[in-house]
């Protein structure tokens, strides 16, 4: 390895024993080997350090912090400032990365000439082992970020001198990498994903309490506000349109002015094409039908924004729409839930 290496791996654990060593092997056996692991033990309470120290010895491009508990935020710009290489790969305890995980990730990154590169993933450890797709290519990326983050976060490989110029910000503890996001489009970044998957993404009880969750929904909603803000001349959205738009996830008797939706939705999508189109009308279709509970139309709605844009309705995507507002399934409730699983066992 090179005395600065390539690539910067930053690690954050609390409270990992039980899965930190399956994350390290899946780091060490990459096919690509120029890179330190930066771990930092935010104060766990386990047996997270003596993994750590024991790796480590083994390893010399494994380097351990360890200290008090801090928010993960903070960790990780603790990470930022120590990292030596060109590029700082993002890594979470609990997952596992694919082998050739960063040799692919640098290959596309030169390809492609961007700042950023994410991946698909697979989650496993629950019933639901769905690929997750996000978007591919930059246009797309910032059509996406209107509807939430465009990067699974443990896959992102970014320039670290461009990370350490925006780092992480710790007053948005919960939804800090969607929050960077939106800065670093601000920013002029070009962004990517492979497209394929390059981590499996862990899923178990103990990642998020319901109140945490709740908290991120309300923090990524105001990113969401910003972003609007940020590109409302771009993709035609007015202010109005956008709070109209973040009313219809919210649970609760509210009221949405749809009308303000469709005129978002169609000067958002008019000027969109391949990928971009592809993405814009993906998230359309699943704010129609979140809002198809309300019994306001959707699906007469949805029809003349496909016809907007030239593209033919899919008989299926109407029946959905047409269930879900005859049954008044809300996006909160067990029969919404009971109505997706349906749908996911007969489409796989």
């Amino acid at each position: 390895m090179s005395n600065k290496p390539l690539i910067s791996v930053v690690l954050p654990v609390y409270n990992g024993e039980q899965y930190l060593p399956a994350a390290l092997d899946s780091i060490l056996a990459q096919t690509l080997r120029d890179f330190e692991i930066i771990a930092i033990d935010d104060g766990s309470t386990d047996g997270t350090l003596a993994i750590l120290r024991d790796y480590e010895r083994k390893d010399s491009r494994i380097r351990v912090v360890t200290r008090g508990n801090m928010n993960l935020p903070n960790t990780l710009n603790e990470g930022v400032d120590l990292a030596r290489g060109t590029w700082i790969a993002r890594m979470d305890h609990d997952d596992v990365a694919l082998p050739h995980r960063f040799e692919c990730q640098i290959a596309w990154l030169i390809h492609t000439g961007a700042d950023i590169a994410g991946s698909w993933i697979r989650p496993f450890g629950s019933g639901d082992r769905r690929i997750v797709k996000h978007a591919t290519t930059d246009g797309a990326i910032k059509v996406e970020m209107l509807f939430g983050s465009p990067f699974a976060h443990p896959t992102v490989m970014m320039r670290t001198e461009l990370v350490k110029q925006l780092r992480y910000d710790p007053a948005w503890h919960g939804a800090e990498d969607y929050d960077l996001w939106e800065r670093a489009v601000a920013a002029g970044w070009s962004m990517t994903n492979v497209p394929e998957v390059l981590l499996s993404y862990r899923q178990h009880a103990s990642q998020i309490s319901m109140a945490k969750r709740s908290h991120q929904i309300e923090l990524t909603q105001q990113i969401q506000k910003r972003y609007c803000a940020q590109k409302r001349d771009e993709f035609s959205i007015s202010e109005k349109a956008c709070v109209e738009m973040l009313k219809i996830r919210q649970l609760g008797e509210v009221e949405v002015q749809m009308d303000a939706v469709d005129e978002a939705m169609k000067g958002m999508l008019a000027p969109l094409h391949g990928e971009a189109l592809q993405i814009g009308l993906f998230y359309s279709y699943r704010l129609y039908l979140l809002a198809a509970h309300r019994r306001v139309g959707v699906t007469d709605r949805w029809r003349e924004l496909c016809r907007s844009v030239g593209v033919p309705v899919r008989a299926k995507e109407l029946f959905k729409l047409r269930l879900i507002q005859a049954l008044g399934a809300r996006p909160d409730g067990r029969l919404f839930a009971s109505l997706k699983r349906l749908y996911l066992s007969v489409k796989h």
